[in-house]
């Protein structure tokens, strides 16, 4: 039987020295640790959710809305200007956030408990609470929704399965004089042809809603946000960061605390239906000082 020659002392000595290298080159090239995914500068890629006004696309291609125009001004000031935009689907934003896919979060997301387990929030950059599109002049009087359960002769419009649908039903409202529509549109149709008196949606939609027909409609105001369970069901707003980026974070908190309420601040967000009425409590005057 024919034997295989053994390889010389130069052949092993070659075969070493490539393992070597091989070994050195997959250390260089290996693929970060999931639980290492911090921002070391350059490119801060920013994920986003479409869902108007809080975040959206142009039809010329450009990402704006609140949250993206009030991010860009933040980064802007704390010196990140190399900022790439990342379409996600709102549920995906935390997944990708943690495994690395993008840096940072403005989807205008709200803070919840569970979701400040996973990851760090930034100072809230607005409190989204509900709002009435109603006739102009409010002629039914309508200023909040925990006194229409009582009232016989108030009909709403609401989008099917909303927030607002169930919180209306919590409050006593009977599903009667609730009328269901597929979108928001549907619902301001609804108000201008005086088939219901009000639809119910969030504050900043309905803003928005009202400019559409400022001679016929508007958005009720003073308007009283809901209390169910002795809880406020306005939420907040602000930014995401992975737990280990705590200097971008706090980059960004900086520049967020002192950008919030400043009249650049509600301008630049007017257009998308917020104002004075959605900055967060520590923003709002005589509520904060320079050390909260």
């Amino acid at each position: 039987m024919p034997r295989h020659p053994r390889p010389g002392p130069s052949l092993l000595g070659f075969v070493a020295l490539v393992c070597a290298v091989s070994a050195t080159l997959f250390a260089l090239l290996e693929v970060p640790d999931p639980d290492d995914t911090a921002w070391r500068g350059g490119t801060l890629r920013v994920g986003y959710a479409l869902e108007q006004p809080y975040a959206y696309r142009t039809p010329e291609g450009s990402v704006t809305g609140e949250a993206p125009e009030v991010a860009r001004t933040v980064l802007a000031r704390a010196g990140i200007t190399r900022v790439r935009w990342v379409l996600c689907d709102f549920n995906a934003l935390i997944p990708d956030l943690l495994t690395g896919q993008i840096d940072m979060i403005a989807a205008g997301m709200f803070v919840t408990p569970e979701r400040a387990t996973r990851i760090t929030f930034s100072l809230p950059t607005s409190s989204v609470g509900q709002g009435l599109l109603v006739q102009r002049g409010n002629p039914r009087g309508l200023h909040d929704y925990a006194s229409l359960a009582g009232r016989t002769d108030v009909t709403l419009a609401v989008l099917d399965g909303a927030v607002e649908h169930r919180q209306l039903l919590l409050l006593g409202m009977s599903a009667e004089r609730l009328s269901l529509v597929p979108d928001a549109h549907a619902g301001l149709t609804a108000v201008r042809r005086g088939r219901v008196d009000g639809l119910a949606l969030s504050g900043p939609t309905v803003v928005l809603l009202a400019r559409e027909y400022p001679d016929e409609l508007e958005a009720a105001r003073p308007f009283t946000q809901p209390v169910i369970n002795g809880k406020s069901v306005a939420g907040l707003c602000a930014f995401g960061f992975r737990k280990e980026d705590t200097t971008l974070a706090a980059r960004v908190n900086e520049q967020v605390r002192a950008f919030i309420g400043t009249p650049e601040h509600l301008a630049l967000v007017r257009p998308f239906g917020f104002d004075a009425t959605t900055l967060p409590p520590w923003a709002r005057p005589g509520d904060h000082g320079p050390g909260d």
